[in-house]
C-alpha cells in the first residue's frame, strides 16, 4: 500500500487547514475599513481647519483692538478697528467688528469683538461656521483723549 503525501487533488494544503479557509479575509477587512479611515481623516482635516480659523479670528481681534487703542475718538477707533480686522482676514471673510469701552478716558480699556462667518467645508461638504474672538487693550494712560 502506498501513501501519497502532499498536494493531491482532494487534499487540503497545510495553510488552508491551519486558517480554516480564511484566505482573502484581509482584503475584505481592508475594503470595509477604508471608508471609516477616510471619514476619520476628513474629520481631522475639518477640525484642524476650525482651530486654524479660530486662531485667525483671535489674531484679527488683537490687531483691531491695538489699532483702536491708539485712536483719539470713538468713531476713529471703530473705523480703525474695522480696517485692521479686514486687513487681517483678507480673503477669508467680511468681519463684523464691535468696539466697546468702559469709559473713553486715559487709562481705560477698549474691547473689540470680531465675528466672522467662515466656510469650513471642503469638496462641497460642510456649512459656514460663525467664529468670534475678542481682545482687550488698555488705552494709553498719558495722552489726551478727545470725546
Amino acid at each position: 500500500m502506498s501513501r501519497r503525501y502532499g498536494g493531491g487533488r482532494g487534499s487540503l494544503s497545510a495553510e488552508s487547514r491551519r486558517y480554516g479557509g480564511e484566505r482573502g479575509s484581509l482584503s475584505a477587512e481592508t475594503v470595509l475599513l477604508a471608508p471609516v479611515f477616510l471619514l476619520f481623516l476628513l474629520f481631522l482635516v475639518g477640525a484642524g481647519r476650525l482651530v486654524e480659523a479660530q486662531g485667525e479670528v483671535n489674531g484679527a481681534a488683537r490687531d483691531a483692538a491695538r489699532s483702536a487703542s491708539v485712536e483719539r475718538t470713538r468713531a476713529d477707533a471703530q473705523a480703525s478697528a474695522a480696517e485692521a480686522a479686514g486687513a487681517s482676514l483678507e480673503g477669508e471673510c467680511e468681519p463684523s467688528v464691535e468696539v466697546s469701552d468702559d469709559g473713553w478716558e486715559a487709562g481705560g480699556q477698549v474691547r473689540v469683538e470680531v465675528t466672522c462667518s467662515l466656510d469650513l467645508g471642503f469638496l462641497g461638504f460642510g456649512a459656514a461656521k460663525e467664529v468670534s474672538g475678542d481682545s482687550v487693550v488698555p488705552l494709553e494712560q498719558f495722552r489726551r483723549v478727545e470725546e
